[in-house]
C-alpha cells in the first residue's frame, strides 16, 4: 500500500518510517567516520606521512569502512522508498 502523502499527517508518518530504514547502518557507520575524521587530525600531528604510521593506515581503513556502511544504508533505503512508492507491501 502507498503512503498517504497527501495530508502533512501521513508525510510526516512517512519520513518518520524512512528515518527507521537502514539505521542500524547509517549510524555506526556516521559514528566510524567521525571516529577517523579525529584519527586524520591526531596522525597529522605526528608530521609524518599518513601512510607512513599505523594511526595512518587505521584512519584511512576507518573511512573506508565507515562511508561503505553510510552508502549501504542510503542504498538500502532508497530502494525501500522505491518500492513503497510502487504500492509495496500489501497490493
Amino acid at each position: 500500500m502507498k503512503p498517504d502523502l497527501e495530508t502533512p499527517e501521513g508525510r510526516a508518518a512517512y519520513r518518520a518510517e524512512l528515518r527507521r530504514v537502514a539505521r542500524g547502518w547509517r549510524w555506526p557507520g556516521l559514528a566510524i567516520v567521525a571516529l577517523a575524521a579525529v584519527g586524520f587530525v591526531w596522525a597529522s600531528r605526528l608530521h609524518r606521512p599518513l601512510f607512513a604510521s599505523k594511526l595512518g593506515l587505521a584512519t584511512v581503513a576507518a573511512m573506508v569502512v565507515g562511508w561503505t556502511l553510510v552508502i549501504v544504508g542510503i542504498t538500502l533505503r532508497t530502494r525501500y522508498h522505491a518500492r513503497r512508492m510502487q504500492g509495496w507491501p500489501g497490493d
